[in-house]
């Protein structure tokens, strides 16, 4: 299998943690009631676990990111019969050459720099009635008290305002929620600060364990407190 080097753009399931990797995983179950029997396509879909997952619902679903090595990875490692992967950037998108039910694009906005061409070529690509489902970071979790993005693969991180009215410059229907931390996921980031249990062996600490099995549970979206959320997700309509 095509070893991906951990460059820190995207997410890799095999290098990194399981709350980071369930703290991204909760927008693709999040679009699963949207993709039931659809035509769906995932932009910027990285390793593939999401198209895979989106695959599992869809009637068809097509991966693509712009870099080889990460789809080459995917092809290997995901074969459902209904599921593919294609290299692909996302200023060429309008090049493929049918319309979709639903367009996923998850933790990519934040990466593009003309948003405008993107947004316009997505409404082109979905049917009449089609979904266009969209999350990014929160600017004032991923990259507080900065006015540029902490992280260097990030073009623009957004407000939750800006991200709507970014949205609602290409559909006419734009619903955003936000996704927060649980209390159980709230109280164990606690006791880790404090080191309540740092004395315990690894394998009976209950903070290291509750972190070990972390799971999209420990997670909830929500459309209240939206300024303090990690991440938002719109659901977009033309």
């Amino acid at each position: 299998m095509t070893e991906i080097i951990n460059t820190g753009e995207r997410i890799l399931l095999e290098k990194e943690t399981p709350l980071m990797i369930a703290r991204h995983f909760c927008a693709y179950k999040f679009a699963k009631a949207f993709v039931l029997g659809k035509d769906v396509l995932d932009i910027g879909c990285g390793e593939g676990y999401g198209s895979d997952f989106l695959a599992s619902y869809a009637k068809d679903a097509l991966g693509i990111d712009y870099d080889k090595d990460v789809i080459n990875y995917a092809k290997d490692k995901y074969n459902k019969k209904n599921l593919q992967f294609f290299v692909l950037d996302t200023k060429d998108i309008s090049s493929l050459q049918k319309k979709f039910d639903v367009i996923c694009s998850f933790q990519n906005i934040e990466h593009i720099r003309d948003t405008g061409k993107l947004l316009g070529d997505i409404s082109s690509l979905l049917n009449n009635e089609g979904v266009f489902i969209c999350s990014t970071c929160n600017m004032k979790d991923a990259s507080p008290g900065r006015s540029t993005p902490f992280n260097r693969f990030h073009v623009k991180e957004y407000l939750v305002d800006e991200f709507r009215n970014l949205l609602k410059t290409h559909f006419k229907k734009v619903e955003v929620a936000g996704l927060n931390r649980g209390l159980a996921l709230r109280a164990c980031r606690r006791l880790k600060k404090i080191g309540l249990f740092n004395f315990l062996p690894e394998k009976i600490d209950p903070v290291k364990g509750f972190f070990a099995k972390a799971e999209c549970s420990y997670f909830f979206w929500t459309k209240k407190g939206m300024d303090s959320c990690l991440d938002f997700i719109a659901v977009c309509k033309k």
